[in-house]
């Protein structure tokens, strides 16, 4: 095991370096914090490259029973400065592990999709991961969007669950063919004239939920693709949600219907 305290040191820079997307693209590697999301990551096969930590939060002791196979881990101990310029909490019991990038591939099959088109915040794409797991929604598509499946904040939001949901990135046209191949109704979420009442909808088997960007909304590829637009009344002041809120009422609702 190696101990660094030096901000020069090439090992530590190299970490650091896995904060952007591009080096975590061209390493095939990314960083997340957390005991559940480990854990979970271990429970589903996905074993860490590489645990870095400091003594001032966790000892080796503790992070050696977390079920790890300590022959296949690079352990690598942080100063205490070191450690809290990397990592997103500087709490006890913290460290950042390093695991391998991954590409899900989907399957043709029934039940609730997402398909969120233009994402902007990395954030709602984690919290909308969440929300899939919890629902029991397996697959979404992120269409026509920079998003990296590994930035920080779509890991911290997930809760670990891009280990559990299959998170594909596809253009707007491979989306379409995607879902028309596997005979899905699209439902687009729109503020469009021609948009219902959500609670309006028939039961369907297959269904692929379509939700544009707050800012934007979608794009006229998907009214057009659409089979049926829907809106979510605003019965209140504000006259919006955050996406990832209103993805969470639609999916529930679509789930739930008798």
């Amino acid at each position: 095991m190696v101990f660094i305290e030096s901000f020069s040191n090439a090992r530590f820079k190299w970490l650091k370096g896995l904060a952007k997307s591009r080096n975590r693209r061209k390493e095939g590697l990314f960083l997340m914090e957390g005991r559940v999301e480990l854990e979970l990551a271990l429970r589903l096969g996905h074993a860490p490259k590489l645990i870095a930590f400091t003594s001032s939060y966790i000892t080796e002791v503790e992070f050696r029973s977390f079920g790890f196979d300590p022959n296949e881990v690079e352990l690598l101990e942080l100063s205490k400065a070191l450690f809290d310029t990397l990592a997103y909490q500087q709490v006890p019991g913290n460290f950042i592990a390093v695991f391998p990038t991954f590409e899900p591939v989907l399957e043709q099959e029934g039940g609730l999709m997402a398909v969120l088109e233009g994402g902007e915040k990395p954030g709602n794409l984690g919290a909308i991961l969440r929300t899939c797991d919890a629902l029991g929604i397996k697959q979404v598509i992120v269409a026509e969007s920079e998003i990296d499946l590994f930035n920080p904040n779509v890991i911290r939001n997930s809760r670990g669950a891009i280990f559990t949901v299959k998170c594909a990135f596809y253009s707007n046209e491979q989306a379409k063919d995607f879902l028309r191949a596997s005979d899905r109704q699209i439902v687009a979420a729109a503020l469009t004239e021609s948009a219902v009442d959500y609670s309006s909808m028939e039961k369907h088997a297959a269904i692929a939920l379509v939700m544009g960007a707050e800012s934007k909304g979608l794009t006229d590829f998907w009214l057009q693709e659409s089979d049926r637009r829907v809106v979510i009344p605003m019965l209140g002041a504000v006259d919006s949600l955050n996406l990832s809120v209103s993805f969470a009422i639609l999916a529930s609702h679509i789930l739930n219907r008798n």
